[in-house]
């Protein structure tokens, strides 16, 4: 008797899946199969079909997965460093292509516009981070540099790095943005006082804050949409014109005589 050949159900496998991303693309594919297809290069010996499943099951989308730190997927089963290593970049060279593709000065003339483009600057934060973007009249950006950061649900400016930014820059029309790495766009009691005070001392220096925006995976916040700069702009100088009136007063009170 002969032995039967043990029929190997894998055999082109990767060929089929290869064509069938030729022909449809990778938007209807299931999460899992999209990222067997890119593990197939980094990963040539082994079935990336259940490292695929693994990772997903684990991390939970593949935008988790492409976040993970090089050393959480070596903890999946048949990962390889050269696969932990080269899926922890992608998020990187997404934020190198889509900062390309804007240009280096971009037109951030709505919110919508600014919105898009502060999408990918945070795109690799893992913390709360603030940024100033400084802008012309006609709402293209000049430059853009981080101006505080901090942990994940708390952050602070860097006043003396701002100060020095504005001073050297030619643009007195400024944008902040921060992110929200966990919880919603909404703003924290924090976050309006913040806005607050920095509207204040951004009059002081002769500075336009045109907006504050917060990032969220679930959204964004403009203060400026929600008419919330309106609300502080002037704060300053209303606490300044009423000193001057109560020093006025109070010059005057001195000027009384003395009842006798």
């Amino acid at each position: 008797m002969t032995q039967e050949k043990k029929v190997n159900l894998h055999k082109g496998h990767r060929a089929r899946v290869k064509e069938k991303v030729m022909e449809q693309g990778i938007k209807h594919l299931p999460e899992h199969e999209i990222l067997e297809c890119w593990l197939f290069p980094l990963i040539p010996m082994k079935d990336t079909n259940a490292i695929a499943h693994e990772l997903i099951n684990r991390f939970g989308s593949i935008q988790n997965v492409f976040d993970a730190s090089p050393k959480m997927l070596m903890e999946v089963k048949n990962m390889t460093a050269n696969a932990s290593l080269y899926l922890s970049l992608f998020p990187q060279m997404v934020k190198i292509y889509n900062a390309q593709k804007f240009g280096p000065k971009p037109m951030l003339d709505t919110v919508a516009h600014a919105v898009e483009y502060l999408r990918n600057l945070f795109l690799d934060e893992k913390e709360e981070a603030m940024y100033m973007l400084m802008l012309n009249a006609k709402g293209m950006l000049l430059s853009s540099c981080k101006v505080g950061v901090g942990s994940i649900d708390s952050c602070q400016l860097n006043t003396r790095e701002f100060i020095m930014r504005t001073a050297d820059s030619e643009s007195n029309c400024i944008m902040i943005a921060h992110n929200h790495p966990s919880g919603t766009s909404s703003p924290s009691y924090e976050d309006c006082e913040f806005t607050r005070w920095l509207v204040s001392f951004a009059e002081v220096l002769g500075i336009n804050i045109i907006d504050h925006i917060i990032i969220s995976s679930e959204g964004y916040y403009s203060f400026r949409e929600n008419d919330m700069l309106s609300n502080y702009a002037g704060v300053l100088r209303k606490y300044l014109e009423n000193a001057k009136a109560s020093d006025k007063y109070s010059m005057n009170v001195r000027k009384f005589p003395d009842k006798k």
